[in-house]
């Protein structure tokens, strides 16, 4: 059963959110073979990604944002294995980063998110955390 976890990433503001990933006897698991995935939407049954942020240890993979899926000019994306300041390694460390210009198009509300690891060699998916994902309205521009 995944965690759970509400996130509030303001729009035009930069995400940058950090866990760490640990057994039952809290040990950090090394994320070496191991891809990441967050997905927000409107609802669970919606098809359109408010933010699609992957990546591995190799780091991110793709950041995608808006309704329209845009992809232009945008930053962040997943590191797993890696220190919450993104300056070095920590086994079990996932650090999530969102853009200013990504976060900027998502559209405000109140929406969903999951975070997913596939562990590569058998392709086994494990939910981690998710919640809500609030976007509150910028004024500034």
């Amino acid at each position: 059963m995944p965690a759970r976890h509400d996130i509030n990433a303001n729009q035009g503001e930069t995400l940058n959110f950090h866990l760490l990933y640990t057994d039952t006897a809290d040990n950090s698991i090394d994320l070496a073979n191991y891809s990441a995935e967050l997905q927000s939407r409107r609802s669970t049954s919606s098809s359109d990604k408010l933010l699609h942020l992957s990546g591995s240890t190799a780091g991110p993979q793709g950041v995608t944002a808006g309704i329209t899926g845009a992809t232009s000019g945008l930053s962040g994306g997943i590191w797993l294995n890696r220190n919450a300041g993104n300056t070095g390694s920590l086994t079990g460390g996932i650090l999530i980063v969102a853009g200013a210009t990504a976060t900027s198009l998502v559209p405000n509300g109140k929406h969903l998110y999951d975070l997913e690891l596939k562990y590569i060699p058998d392709g086994t998916v494990t939910r981690l955390i998710e919640g809500r994902f609030d976007c509150p309205s910028e004024v500034t521009r």
